[in-house]
């Protein structure tokens, strides 16, 4: 383990005990409260988002989009309804000889309640961020699987989600498939011989940007005490599903990473806490005056409740203490099987 690795351990490690111990305040969410319009400042790479057909019925290509040039990423979110157990694989496929860098692969716990597998999607897309870089050629015209959601298979009714991160040079198609339980030189057969499956009614997949800066105006805490929504007041991002061809938009981005600039004027602290608003919310954000060495806060490790947000509004999970005056940056990328929106809460003093 280098230097960053024990470093980035112990930040989370510290983090995560620091809210696992912490107790609700639950008040909070009923106090008044402004809220601080968000403003887009840059739209950055390609998300291919897979999410439909989500409760995959047969086998085959359940999306596949372009990513032009630079970098993309690929996040699926299937659940294995084809009867028996399955193969779920993330693959490119070009119009001419060329490489292909898979800058990271991650995954989730397959389960069938859903919700955890979301969570530790979540949790280690924060704390992964760096992996060895795998180059790959591609050939013209054939599908390279470029990772596997577990060679030894998805059981029936388990659903499975990931992210592949690649950077390429030239348009590649970036893709995602079901497959059936086979060996390797039958599951790539299988991949060559796959066709699209159609959409289901929960019409979530498409092409979208994949990464999104936000930022607001310097809230004035001789103002009051501020709140940043996400889900309700920033509307979902739009794009095209390239295999139906039609507009999608992508409800609860899921897939786009959100940063999150807050601006602040004065002196003094103020803190940070994170409020459910419409639901169940497991996941992980990283938040911190130091843009390269952001502190991780998971809703997962708290203590008295089984899941943040679960039948309640009123949870108020601490997110750190912060110098007014000086920039916040929040970077996350929505969970999986959670629920938007989802409010950061602002509140003067110490």
């Amino acid at each position: 383990m280098n230097n960053y690795q024990t470093f980035l351990s112990t930040m989370v490690a510290a983090a995560t005990i620091c809210i696992s111990t912490s107790v609700f305040a639950d008040s909070l969410a009923y106090e008044d409260y402004t809220e601080i319009p968000l403003s887009l400042k840059k739209e950055e790479g390609t998300l291919i988002f897979s999410d439909c057909p989500e409760y995959a019925d047969t086998t085959g290509i359940l999306y596949e989009g372009t990513v032009e040039k630079g970098e993309g990423r690929l996040y699926y979110y299937h659940v294995n309804e084809t009867g028996a157990p399955a193969r779920l694989v993330v693959y490119a496929k070009a119009d001419k000889k060329q490489p292909l860098t898979m800058k990271r692969a991650i995954r989730g716990d397959a389960s069938s309640s859903y919700i955890p597998t979301g969570s530790t999607l979540s949790f280690r897309e924060a704390i992964d961020a760096k992996q060895e870089e795998k180059t790959f050629r591609l050939a013209p015209g054939e599908r390279t699987i470029l990772f596997e959601d577990d060679p030894k298979g998805i059981s029936e009714e388990d659903l499975v989600s990931g992210i592949v991160e690649i950077e390429t040079k030239h348009p590649v198609k970036l893709g995602a498939a079901i497959l059936p339980m086979d060996d390797d030189k039958s599951l790539q057969k299988a991949l060559d011989t796959a066709v699209p499956l159609p959409p289901d009614s929960h019409e979530m997949r498409g092409t979208f940007a994949a990464d999104i800066y936000l930022s607001c105006e310097p809230w004035d805490f001789s103002k009051g005490n501020a709140e940043i929504t996400i889900g309700s007041s920033y509307p979902f991002q739009q794009g095209k599903d390239e295999v139906s061809g039609v507009n999608r938009e992508n409800t609860g981005d899921y897939g786009i990473c959100y940063h999150i600039t807050v601006k602040t004027k004065g002196s003094g602290n103020y803190k940070l806490y994170i409020n459910p608003m419409g639901g169940v919310y497991m996941g992980t954000f990283e938040i911190g005056q130091n843009e390269k060495l952001l502190r991780t806060y998971r809703t997962d490790g708290t203590v008295g409740k089984a899941w943040f947000g679960d039948g309640t509004m009123e949870s108020c999970l601490p997110a750190g203490t912060w110098h007014a005056g000086k920039d916040l940056y929040i970077r996350f990328i929505p969970a999986g099987a959670a629920y938007l929106p989802l409010r950061f809460l602002l509140v003067a003093g110490d």
